[in-house]
């Protein structure tokens, strides 16, 4: 069954894009020929950092083969219809970072198009990719998620270390003042996979976007420094080993050493 990865949220600034941003960096690591799309249109990140550019260095007029389309999902109806549009591509894989209050946004266009179920129709599997911050604001979008797609989709959750650490998320996970997160519970209810998103130190971060890299070009860039390559590097290995966990349900090669496990009786 082909993926249809969709890294979503209402709430802003809990590191939707960047996770995006990762996910795409393995997709090009692994040579997957998966369909990107920013749903910021060309001033999303994933745009920004991703697209396929011509001879002059400018975004390649097509973007569908080995680049990113941008899509304005917050624009006019013929924009948003241009997300269930890309079904038509038929690559096995699509990868879309929607827009800050996306799940409000899906919902209606759900509710307009039946998108889940068209998608089902073409055998595409819908994963819904939500990143959190300790906040009650973004804790509770994973209930909003799940009830937005139900069982016609599949849930990952990263927790965004950069944040803290699990006491910092006891919205999500309670403490003894607190009870756990409704969406914690129906995400183990529908088979959910919770992952870490690992933090990136800030300099290495800023550095690599000011030099509008994507991860595996700063890794071997010299305008970063060893340290800041170093740190980049491990970074992308905790990350892999979190995304690994989640590979089936976000369309990723299974590595060996997971596979085997995946094989066993």
């Amino acid at each position: 069954m082909k993926r249809f990865v969709m890294v979503c949220g209402d709430k802003g600034g809990t590191g939707k894009s960047l996770m995006a941003r990762a996910l795409a960096d393995r997709l090009r690591r692994e040579q997957c020929e998966a369909l990107m799309i920013d749903c910021d249109g060309e001033i999303g990140s994933l745009f920004q950092f991703h697209a396929k550019l011509d001879a002059r260095g400018e975004p390649h007029v097509d973007q569908a083969s080995g680049g990113v389309i941008p899509i304005r999902f917050t624009g006019t109806e013929r924009e948003r219809d241009q997300l269930l549009a890309c079904v038509d591509h038929n690559n096995a894989l699509v990868l879309a970072d929607m827009p800050a209050a996306s799940l409000t946004q899906l919902r209606q266009f759900d509710l307009d198009t039946g998108f889940f179920s068209e998608l089902a129709s073409r055998d595409y599997r819908a994963t819904l990719v939500n990143v959190l911050s300790p906040f009650s604001a973004s804790t509770r979008t994973v209930r909003e998620m799940i009830e937005l797609a139900g069982e016609g989709a599949d849930y990952v959750v990263a927790i965004n270390q950069w944040f803290g650490d699990q006491e910092d998320f006891f919205m999500w996970y309670g403490n003894a003042h607190n009870t756990p997160s409704s969406g914690l519970t129906m995400l183990h209810e529908v088979g959910g996979i919770e992952i870490a998103l690992p933090r990136l130190q800030a300099g290495v971060l800023v550095a690599i976007d000011d030099l509008m890299l994507s991860f595996s070009d700063a890794r071997t860039d010299a305008r970063l420094t060893t340290p800041q390559r170093s740190r980049l590097h491990r970074w992308m290995q905790a990350l892999d080993d979190e995304l690994d966990e989640a590979a089936q349900l976000l369309g990723l090669a299974l590595p060996a050493r997971a596979q085997d496990a995946h094989d066993e009786p």
